[in-house]
């Protein structure tokens, strides 16, 4: 055994000499390294087939649709399909928001998409049907050139014409007893049981008519050789004080109830809010927005009409881009100056007339099935009287609400 032992340990010592010592770690670290190669190989192959196949069919995919605007019940526009308004703001109008706008300086504003469709609440049951419950008084107008103005008194169950051939767009005080307009030039008050008197020259009438503070006092008017620039008119004193030049391009200037709030048009048929005394204005989105996103429907404001107490609810006439401003100047939609959302009312019908008076009641005429009726609802929103409208003033339009 021991001669054998003696072999094998010689056998052994020959192979160790003749073999290289090996280095396990420094192999495992090896095969690691080659096969991370390989599956980096594999992987950046597979990435790059997924690119090929998205860059080859995701053009064909379907696309959703941008969310809508929500619809109004007010009557539908004379121009029902049109292409997004084509808007380019004056320069002095689109600063003074300061807001960034695309390469044509029109103004870019965030994506709507998650937006819905108002609902349209259920009808609302009102406080009284009668007719003499209505507070104030309601003002019409003719639709001729030359319009007769009326003032209906539901309270007496009157109506009287109080101006006769109104020459230019008019303005009805808070109280309901005098009207401003313009003649020649001049603007001229018209007092109840009295001759008209004139209270300043150099007014002009296309883009701003004359409109009411909301305490009686004062008056907007568009005045002087400039581009008729908008100014605030006191009465007592007969001087003009324009309105800021951040300010100075909008048009159809109407206040708010609080008298802090100026809503306005722009050139574009937008809306903006503004304080009237530091000249800063916000825009109102969606109207007059060019990203079809935004504003599918191209729906513009061209004209305010009335403002609720606070600013933050507009009535106006709605259009759509490229649509003419000409015999739009009844109201047929309310809008959320803070969101650019038109109000679903919980009426029954069509609104052919909407108006709010200082205090932020709203009053809407409506519609339905050849009936016309007239809504009254608190600044709370509460439907507080809705009556049938008389038959003398069907055939007019709704002007103004007072107190």
């Amino acid at each position: 055994m021991t001669a054998e032992h003696d072999r094998l340990r010689a056998s052994l010592h020959e192979l160790a000499e003749v073999a290289e010592p090996a280095d396990l770690y420094e192999r495992a670290i090896t095969r690691s390294r080659r096969i991370g190669r390989r599956e980096a190989a594999v992987g950046t192959g597979a990435a790059m087939a997924v690119l090929v196949v998205l860059a080859s069919g995701l053009w064909q995919m379907p696309r959703g649709k941008p969310a809508g605007v929500p619809v109004a019940v007010g009557a539908p526009s004379a121009s029902s399909a049109g292409p997004a308004p084509s808007s380019s703001p004056a320069g002095s109008d689109a600063s003074a928001t300061g807001s960034t706008g695309d390469p044509a300086g029109n103004p870019v504003r965030p994506s709507r998409e998650d937006s819905k469709p108002a609902k349209r609440p259920k009808t609302a049951k009102p406080k009284s049907r009668v007719l003499a419950d209505l507070p104030g008084q309601v003002f019409y107008r003719e639709r001729d050139g030359d319009p007769d103005v009326v003032r209906m008194s539901p309270g007496q169950g009157t109506s009287e014409v109080v101006l006769r051939n109104a020459p230019s767009s008019v303005g009805i005080s808070p109280d309901g007893y005098r009207i401003a307009y313009v003649s020649d030039g001049k603007l001229l008050v018209n007092e109840s049981g009295s001759e008209p008197r004139q209270v300043a020259a150099g007014v002009v009438a296309a883009d701003q008519a004359p409109v009411w503070s909301p305490e009686g006092s004062r008056l907007l008017v568009a005045s002087g050789s400039s581009a008729a620039a908008p100014g605030v008119l006191d009465l007592e004193s007969g001087a003009i004080t324009p309105l800021p030049d951040g300010l100075a391009s909008g048009q159809h200037f109407r206040w708010a109830g609080d008298g802090s709030t100026l809503v306005y048009a722009t050139s574009y048929c937008g809306l903006k809010v503004a304080d009237g005394a530091a000249g800063t204005s916000t825009s109102v989105p969606v109207l007059g927005d060019t990203q079809p996103q935004d504003n599918p429907d191209g729906l513009a404001a061209c004209k305010p009409t009335s403002v609720d107490a606070t600013g933050r609810r507009v009535t106006v006439p709605l259009q759509t881009t490229g649509e003419s401003t000409t015999g739009t100047d009844t109201a047929d939609a309310i809008v959320d100056t803070a969101t650019g959302d038109l109000e679903v009312l919980p009426v029954a019908g069509t609104v052919v007339g909407a108006v709010f008076d200082p205090d932020g009641n709203l009053l809407v005429r409506t519609e339905n099935d050849g009936k016309r009726l007239l809504s009254l609802f608190d600044p709370g929103n509460t439907l507080r009287v809705q009556a049938k409208e008389p038959s003398s003033v069907r055939d007019l339009d709704l002007l103004a609400y007072t107190r």
